[in-house]
């Protein structure tokens, strides 16, 4: 009779894990016994712990250090300034004009306003340095002689006027009363606060108005549900110099992880130095 058969039949053989079973085999015995106990355990912690998929890690591209300290408008409006509670003595023209003398308007040899040097500490202190520059790179200004601030060269832009395409709109007193600083005006001549500036936008930038009251432009925080509580509209001014209305140039951030790293050797991307217009 062949090996491995019982009784010349061809059946089964003889070292199915059964065999040894009835065969009183004790270490088979206890091995099957074993895996059983094993996967009743983990049928059983299974149907009681659900599952939980790992997160995965992502690596920061920028580090958090890096980054603003939160995200606000670039600028703080008048209106910012009112509601807040802060200080407003710099919306105060009569602090420093006169009412009997308007002050006179200067252009340079192209025709373009020159905005007074005492103007430029009340412009730089309307924008949120904080947007921008991150804690671990502070802003710090410097001052001449005379006491009026350096503007640095990435932010030339930041000071210059340059309202209207073309800069058509290169008269202070298109926007500014004359006769009363501290108050606008709009070209039908409707008399207005600072704190109002959007109804002067509005004046002119009709179709922009009326996408800012849908939402569709600028920044609204709150509830889409009003019956769930109330919206936070941003001012025109809130984001747009009123002085030069157009965005300047940003550094980028950093873009994602390139999937092909650049070789060796191989320079990256200069990065622009000047953020004028």
């Amino acid at each position: 009779m062949a090996k491995g058969w019982q009784d010349g039949v061809r059946n089964r053989p003889l070292y199915w894990p059964r065999d040894y079973l009835m065969n009183g085999d004790p270490k088979a015995r206890n091995v099957l016994a074993l895996l059983t106990a094993l996967f009743l355990a983990l049928a059983v912690g299974f149907a009681l712990v659900p599952a939980q998929p790992g997160a995965p890690v992502r690596v920061p591209i920028v580090p958090r250090s890096a980054l603003a300290i939160a995200p606000m408008t670039v600028r703080i409006s008048a209106a910012q300034l009112v509601k807040s509670g802060g200080d407003v003595s710099g919306l105060d023209c009569y602090a420093c004009h006169h009412k009997e003398s308007p002050p006179e308007i200067k252009s340079d040899a192209a025709h373009r306003i020159v905005l007074p040097r005492e103007h430029t500490d009340l412009i730089l202190g309307m924008r949120n340095c904080a947007e921008c520059h991150p804690p671990s790179d502070p802003v710090k200004l410097d001052y001449d002689d005379s006491g009026n601030v350096i503007v640095p060269k990435a932010h030339k832009g930041l000071v210059s006027m340059a309202h209207g395409r073309n800069f058509r709109n290169e008269n202070c007193y298109n926007c500014h009363d004359r006769d009363q600083l501290d108050q606008l005006h709009t070209p039908d001549g409707e008399k207005l606060k600072f704190e109002q500036a959007t109804l002067l936008c509005a004046s002119c930038h009709g179709p922009t108005y009326r996408d800012w009251l849908a939402g569709a432009h600028g920044r609204t925080a709150g509830y889409w549900d009003r019956s769930a509580g109330p919206i936070d509209r941003q001012e025109c001014a809130s984001c747009h110099d009123p002085h030069a209305p157009a965005f300047t140039g940003l550094i980028p951030m950093p873009g994602p992880h390139l999937l092909h790293p650049l070789p060796k050797g191989q320079p990256a991307p200069s990065k622009p130095d000047d953020h004028a217009l």
